[in-house]
């Protein structure tokens, strides 16, 4: 039983080893194609910080729904020039930013279409798994809690209550992030051909929903662990960040100083612009996999290698 968990997990493990291997060794590209989608919010949100009073609170209103609706415009965008650069990098190309970054805006239009079809059905789909799930867990966390109150803590039965009533905690915060982290890396997943390649919209989805579906289970726990990868790391890194770098301005300025919250502010952006790329380079490693597999490429690459290999060793072909 080990073993066979054990080799269902190793391709995700091999997936996330040479996705943080390409990150390592483009590390600058990869930072700077995501600064170069955050850097217009980083001094968008400073501006605003900054001149709020001026603004005034209904202008502000204004500012922030426009903002909104361009946010998942540029969090496309980022999603793209970060798979494109993961696809140079992964077939040994020099990355180009002026290239990988060049996409059409027609096609991130089409792509903010399809993320509102499958956001929509990966909400009920969610929230149809969390009713199954949590709740249960839910209900049993509700009752140990009420049976721990109503007997002695410091009993053997109110220490078992309690035990249990804490891993039943954990476990329902763990299956969330579980759940979060596989519907967002399998959005991330299916926008890969509106992204990285030349499509007709319903070619676009059609491979799309073709290459949700294919290995389905093998995607599944790509998506899930490394969305807990993202979020452990990234919780971590984005406090860090988010904390350390603006800590001497609020020491010096005060932490109701509009420059101390935009620096802030800015710090917070700089986390994700360090935290999010290994995400979006996994799901197009994971694309350009599944591809490779649905097209047969892979199994033309094996008979090819076997042919050679066959023709070093004498080896009459069957």
């Amino acid at each position: 039983m080990k073993l066979n968990i054990a080799g269902r997990l190793q391709p995700t493990i091999d997936l996330l080893d040479e996705g943080c291997a390409l990150y390592r060794r483009h590390f600058t590209s990869f930072v700077v194609i995501g600064l170069a989608w955050l850097t217009p919010i980083a001094i968008t949100i400073g501006l605003l910080v900054g001149n709020a009073e001026r603004i005034g609170e209904n202008w502000l209103v204004v500012i922030a729904l426009a903002g909104l609706l361009l946010a998942p415009l540029l969090l496309l965008y980022l999603i793209g020039g970060l798979s494109r650069a993961a696809i140079a990098a992964l077939d040994g190309r020099t990355i180009n930013l002026r290239e990988v970054l060049a996409i059409h805006p027609l096609g991130v239009v089409k792509a903010g279409c399809f993320t509102i079809i499958y956001g929509f059905i990966m909400q009920i789909a969610s929230s149809a798994i969390s009713l199954l799930c949590v709740c249960p867990i839910y209900v049993l966390g509700l009752s140990s809690s009420v049976l721990f109150a109503s007997i002695d803590s410091d009993s053997p039965v109110g220490i078992a209550a309690l035990v249990v009533f804490g891993l039943l905690i954990i476990g329902m915060y763990v299956l969330a992030f579980i759940i979060g982290g596989i519907s967002y890396s399998s959005l991330f997943y299916a926008l890969q051909p509106w992204l990285v390649e030349r499509l007709r919209f319903s070619e676009a989805i059609e491979r799309s929903v073709d290459l949700v579906i294919f290995r389905f289970a093998g995607n599944l726990v790509a998506w899930g662990l490394s969305g807990l990868v993202i979020f452990a790391v990234g919780a971590s890194v984005s406090l860090a960040v988010g904390v350390i770098v603006p800590l001497p301005a609020l020491i010096l300025l005060g932490s109701e100083s509009t420059v101390a919250q935009a620096i802030a502010s800015v710090a917070w952006l700089l986390g994700l612009a360090l935290v999010l790329p290994p995400w979006f380079i996994w799901m197009a490693l994971l694309y350009r996999r599944n591809l490779a597999l649905r097209s047969g490429a892979d199994l033309a690459r094996r008979i090819e290698a076997w042919t050679l290999h066959a023709r070093t060793l004498n080896v009459p072909n069957p």
